[in-house]
């Protein structure tokens, strides 16, 4: 049923009860069988964990991912699940490393009307939950099915004004995909899901001062880990019945009202067992801010289409969603996350740097003089003709003024690997190869992508655990 006809239904049966649709969700996710997916969706899902994968093994060595690994590795307790390239850990700790690993370079899938990243939360809780029970490859497949249906739901029912009111969409709505997944795995039932959730939701936090802050940038990789963290324990303390309330999702206190002052609450069921939010994820290949992406693309496009470069430019004008410039204006990034959330800085290592490679985004490159001058020469406007857009899409555009006086002028409503130009499984693997090039051995990363593209027929998932468990060397 369509939102408007749902809508004149609800208006038109006063008398009738609410529709609960923390229930309604409940009931569909905890009962998710891997055997009733579509076979394209199960094989998307395998796409989704190599990515994944990719993304958390090239960032093991970065400073936030050490700190992280090194704390959850000396906690100690019981060995229950993997830290990727380390030792094993109980379950809900390997869910925050892992989770703050693969959040750290900002090549971590999305999904867009949600604005969230649901891989690096919901794949390390279901991986480090499915190792913790010896669960089935196609019980993981399920569990991340499941996960990625509950956060991005749940994001998507909040408006699209969330972070220019402060929050960060992925640490708010991550819990819910964190505990979905961990809750499948546990054989949790509807009841007990929503309890999980009742635990969840008064662990939902994340704000983004980091943006204000560029040398206090770390805690941004801590928006995946710690709902990761947060749903693998609200999960299991609701395995050993430890209740929390009921409508957690759009109670009149639940996530949706307390977040946001015009809630979308039918996007909590909309198409509920029949589209799945895994088919709809965007694939990303620049480590910047996802909504710089069209632009992105739009400039190298345009430099090859129309032959300029950098020495051409007097003055580069970028447009897009208001939400594209709010806050994305540094000149000077003083830190890698500042950098890769800086639009100017963005812009001009596309022109003069390869953004596909995570290094135009690090300390060296960031404070190459060349970069600078190029990133002085860039400014911003919001476009009214693609603000609509947002969030279902991020389109993003550009004008140049040349010194031969050309006027250059591009526009992109959707950058690749996108569900509208999505990327294929050789495209995933292409992607996961060059991200752990120098950094796994290359039989060991070919095995482990062949672990992972067999999943729905593994007995069980700690082979794979195995694999991406191995210490880090070089080929």
């Amino acid at each position: 049923m369509s939102h408007g006809a749902e809508a004149q239904t609800l208006q038109g049966a006063a008398a009738a009860e609410a529709i609960d649709r923390t229930a309604a969700l409940a009931d569909v996710l905890a009962g998710l069988d891997a055997a009733h997916l579509p076979r394209a969706t199960l094989e998307r899902t395998m796409d989704l964990v190599a990515d994944h994968l990719g993304v958390a093994l090239h960032g093991l060595d970065l400073p936030w991912s050490r700190i992280i690994a090194e704390f959850g590795c000396e906690e100690g307790g019981r060995p229950d699940a993997t830290v990727y390239g380390r030792g094993r850990v109980p379950a809900r700790t390997a869910a925050l490393v892992n989770g703050t690993i693969a959040h750290g370079i900002e090549l971590d899938d999305t999904h867009d009307q949600s604005c969230s990243h649901p891989g690096a939360v919901v794949i390390p809780a279901a991986l480090a939950v499915a190792e913790m029970t010896g669960a089935s490859g196609r019980d993981l497949i399920a569990a991340i099915v499941a996960g990625y249906e509950a956060q991005t739901r749940a994001g998507a029912a909040l408006t699209g004004d969330l972070m220019s009111r402060g929050f960060h969409p992925t640490a708010l709505s991550g819990v819910f995909g964190a505990t979905t997944a961990a809750g499948r795995l546990l054989d949790l039932s509807s009841a007990e899901l929503q309890s999980a959730w009742g635990l969840g939701v008064s662990m939902a936090s994340g704000v983004m001062q980091f943006t204000q802050d560029p040398l206090g940038t770390m805690v941004k990789r801590l928006h995946a880990g710690l709902p990761a963290h947060n749903g693998v324990l609200a999960a299991m303390l609701a395995a050993r019945g430890f209740q929390g309330p009921r409508g957690a999702l759009d109670g009149r206190a639940g996530f949706v009202h307390v977040f946001s002052p015009n809630p979308e609450d039918w996007r909590l069921t909309q198409d509920l067992g029949t589209v799945f939010a895994v088919d709809r994820i965007s694939i990303k290949f620049y480590a910047c801010c996802r909504m710089f992406h069209a632009l992105v693309d739009a400039v190298r496009e345009s430099r090859e289409e129309a032959g300029w470069g950098a020495d051409d430019v007097v003055e580069l004008t970028a447009s897009g969603p208001r939400i594209m410039s709010d806050g994305h204006m540094e000149y000077r990034p003083r830190s890698v996350m500042s950098a890769q959330y800086s639009l100017p800085y963005t812009v001009s290592a596309a022109v003069l740097l390869d953004p596909r490679d995570p290094r135009a985004f690090n300390a060296e490159a960031m404070v190459r003089p060349d970069v600078l001058a190029l990133a002085d020469r860039v400014s911003a406007e919001a476009s009214a003709a693609l603000e609509p857009y947002f969030p279902a899409k991020y389109p993003g555009g550009f004008t140049a003024r040349l010194k031969d006086g050309r006027r250059i002028e591009k526009t992109l409503l959707d950058s690749f690997g996108t569900p509208e130009k999505p990327v294929d499984r050789a495209g995933i693997a292409g992607k996961f190869r060059a991200l752990t090039d120098g950094i796994v051995p290359a039989a060991r990363a070919e095995a482990i992508l062949g672990a992972v593209f067999a999943l729905d027929t593994a007995g069980d998932v700690r082979a794979l655990a195995a694999l991406v468990g191995a210490g880090v060397t070089q080929p």
